[in-house]
């Protein structure tokens, strides 16, 4: 039994042969600093989790969807017609769908005039904080207030149950629309216009759409702007909430059709949302590991590091010992006595 009690399957050198140094100690308490700083920013991972975008085919079964529109034109009401059309064979006038209201054309402050807006994909906190469904106020009559102010705009605004297909939702005035026989005066034509809101989908009027806010003049009667849109369905999911919407990159053509074609069958004059429905689809979800995944990982990741920091204290030990010296050594210090320990 004494012989059990002597023994010790790792043999420790004796401390007479060991010298401590206090750089050793530094370097370890640094060490287990960083540490705990790696182990906290682990822990604040894993509570808070991580966004995972998944792109795959849509399986949304849905025939249609709807366009929110809110926009100022600079002709009057009487004269604007709207309808659309898409590759079913699918025509019709849609501004009954569509509030009209006359009113003084001009162009609200923040408005991006000319120029467009940056292109790109909302956070998921910022989708959910600002996804709260809204419905256009109805209709409202100024006439009362016009006095001598001249009522030279139109502001249309409504949502519009479309097909899920490629299509052209078409802003015009009579004479080029459908079934239309009744011609617009020249004089009264300009399709300078702002874009208040334009969204696919339920209508979230806090969510930023690349197509807000701007605007584009024109003194020229016979103008035509066209927007490409490409929409893509997007689920936006976090902590049991969830967000159905649609975005949509965007493109834009502006022509000026001639006095030989004004008139006549051809190009026309006016403002022209080209959509496209992707059959791709996006999930932007909140995710967590589970918390065995989680400690199997934080263990891997500081064993790691202690591995790296002990090999790279030898050898940066090893670098000061040839370098410049036993005395250098950051594990062991001299005292100018001889020195017969078996680490010597």
């Amino acid at each position: 039994m004494s012989g059990l009690r002597t023994f010790d399957a790792f043999p420790k050198t004796d401390a007479q042969h060991v010298k401590k140094s206090s750089k050793g100690g530094v370097s370890s308490i640094l060490t287990y600093l960083f540490l705990a700083f790696i182990a906290w920013s682990e822990f604040g991972s894993f509570f808070g989790g991580y966004v995972d975008h998944q792109y795959g085919v849509s399986s949304d079964m849905r025939e249609t969807a709807q366009i929110n529109m809110d926009l100022f034109v600079h002709t009057p009401c009487k004269w604007l017609s709207v309808f659309a059309n898409d590759i079913t064979g699918d025509r019709k006038l849609v501004q009954n769908e569509l509030s009209f209201e006359d009113l003084p054309f001009y162009i609200p402050y923040g408005t991006n005039v000319d120029g467009r807006n940056e292109i790109r994909t909302p956070g998921l906190d910022e989708v959910l904080a600002k996804a709260i469904p809204a419905q256009f106020r109805e209709k409202l009559d100024f006439s009362a207030l016009a006095d001598d102010q001249e009522f030279d705009g139109c502001h249309i605004f409504g949502s519009i149950p479309i097909n899920m297909v490629r299509g052209d939702l078409h802003i015009t005035v009579r004479g080029f629309s459908l079934a239309d026989f009744q011609r617009t005066p020249q004089e009264a034509i300009n399709f300078s216009h702002v874009f208040n809101e334009l969204s696919f989908g339920d209508f979230y009027p806090y969510i930023d759409n690349p197509l807000d806010k701007t605007g584009r003049l024109t003194s020229e009667a016979a103008k035509s702007y066209r927007y490409h849109t490409s929409v893509v369905p997007t689920t936006f999911r976090k902590l049991g909430a969830e967000v159905h919407t649609f975005q949509y990159s965007l493109g834009e053509t502006e022509s000026t059709v001639s006095g030989s074609q004004f008139g006549r069958r051809g190009p026309i004059p006016g403002i022209v949302l080209s959509y496209n429905f992707e059959a791709l689809s996006i999930t932007v979800s909140d995710e967590r590991i589970s918390f065995w995944q989680f400690i199997v990982r934080l263990i891997a990741i500081l064993s790691f590091i202690v591995y790296i920091v002990s090999w790279a204290f030898r050898l940066t030990d090893k670098l000061l010992v040839v370098v410049l010296g036993p005395k250098w050594s950051l594990r062991y210090q001299s005292d100018n006595r001889q020195n017969t320990g078996i680490l010597i």
